[in-house]
């Protein structure tokens, strides 16, 4: 999962997770209970704020799934919707090396 690349990817997945929240009428501090994160973190993962998560890349991967779990909102059709938002140029892309 390659979320993590960008402020912008991050931002917008952290909206994506706040409207998902809300429209499920979820509480954020008995998500955060759920989810085993702080309502800090649940907060800044919906702001897109990654300095909660200064210390490594990998646990704010870690609380993005695990909030995602907990409102049952897949990831996987969210990479490639950003993938489509942004338009890279082919020459752009990674090449498989021979």
């Amino acid at each position: 999962m390659d979320l993590l690349n960008s402020p912008k990817h991050i931002r917008a997945l952290g909206k994506q997770l706040k409207e998902a929240r809300e429209s499920q009428g979820h509480n954020l501090a008995i998500l955060a209970g759920q989810c085993n994160l702080s309502v800090v973190q649940l907060t800044a993962i919906e702001r897109g704020d990654t300095l909660a998560f200064a210390r490594s890349q990998s646990s704010l991967l870690v609380a993005i799934q695990a909030y995602a779990k907990g409102l049952g909102v897949s990831l996987d059709g969210f990479e490639q919707n950003l993938d489509d938002e942004i338009q890279i140029p082919e020459f752009l892309k990674k090449k498989d090396c021979p």
